[in-house]
């Protein structure tokens, strides 16, 4: 019988040992995705280069062997302030630290030192692909008439897959989305509240398999979290961007999406460097793009914040 790609079942739970199965069930770990790219087998491939005396094929060996997925998450807050969303494991995954202010917030902030760790099951209508040790970068995208969205994409160690029954999946966890627009989404950049169009983040991981002689792992080696704001263009009186670039001046970014006492997220940088703008034509209307760089204090891991309520 024909497997059925919309019956799938996403779930991530951190683990509690890097790289032993955490065992994540649909009742507590299941993430409320879209856009899936399952990738079971990933590897390097070496040619083998015998000489014969005839043309062909000398076959070929795979010398390493990993997993990756890639999904979106709709970026929305919770229920209640202090509730955990339900991509929280998801940043955990991605060198982001968590921190719950039990009845206020959850905040997500970059981190350098005790990364964690995901196993990620993928159920393709009773099929399922593991990965452990799973590391990833998110990415997100706020356009204006649209629904926001996180985007993720996880590596993780090679699990040969197996059947199982889908789980029953819960999640209620996921907020339903605001859409970007007047009245759920603001943008200042360097103070001024901007006519933005469109909002992308990067955190710009780099996640690496390696494979040496008794090392099997997926490691985050570095990370360069980068940006861009699209807006209508402002007079020079009012902000010079090309002056503002041309002094790689860093400035405050503040995005917040949903209004209300919950289902709000909020994305905060007090060191956004300004890039190179470059201009474009929408509706008739000169719109300025501006590519930013989040940078750290000296303290570290302060670049940016994800206020969650």
């Amino acid at each position: 019988m024909a497997k059925l790609m919309r019956k799938m079942a996403i779930l991530a739970k951190a683990e509690t040992v890097r790289g032993t199965d955490a065992l994540p069930t649909g009742a507590a770990n299941a993430i409320l995705v879209s856009e899936v790219t399952l990738t079971p087998i990933e590897g390097d491939v070496v040619q083998r280069d015998n000489v014969r005396p005839y043309f062909g094929s000398r076959g070929s060996v795979l010398v390493t062997q990993y997993s990756k997925i890639a999904f979106s998450v709709e970026i929305a807050g919770v229920a209640a302030a202090g509730d955990v969303p339900g991509y929280a494991a998801l940043m955990r995954g991605c060198a982001i630290a968590v921190t719950t202010a039990a009845g206020t917030s959850t905040t997500f902030a970059p981190a350098t030192d005790a990364l964690e760790s995901l196993t990620i099951y993928g159920n393709v209508d009773g099929t399922v692909y593991k990965m452990t040790d799973a590391h990833g970068n998110v990415k997100a995208t706020i356009n204006a008439k649209g629904i926001p969205k996180w985007q993720f994409e996880f590596t993780g160690l090679f699990v040969p897959a197996e059947d199982a029954p889908l789980p029953v999946a819960d999640y209620t966890k996921f907020m339903d989305p605001l859409g970007v627009n007047k009245a759920n989404t603001t943008l200042s950049l360097d103070g001024l509240g901007v006519a933005a169009n469109a909002f992308a983040f990067d955190a710009g991981n780099t996640v690496v398999k390696r494979d040496l002689m008794t090392v099997d792992a997926v490691d985050i080696t570095a990370r360069v979290s980068t940006g861009s704001v699209t807006f209508e263009n402002t007079s020079v009186a009012t902000k010079d961007w090309i002056g503002m670039a041309r002094a790689s001046q860093r400035v405050n970014l503040a995005l917040k999406h949903g209004q209300g006492a919950s289902n709000v997220v909020e994305f905060l940088s007090p060191r956004a460097q300004i890039g190179k703008p470059t201009f474009s034509d929408v509706d008739g209307v000169q719109m300025i793009t501006v590519p930013l760089e989040f940078v750290p204090t000296g303290a570290g891991n302060d670049e940016w914040l994800i206020v969650v309520r």
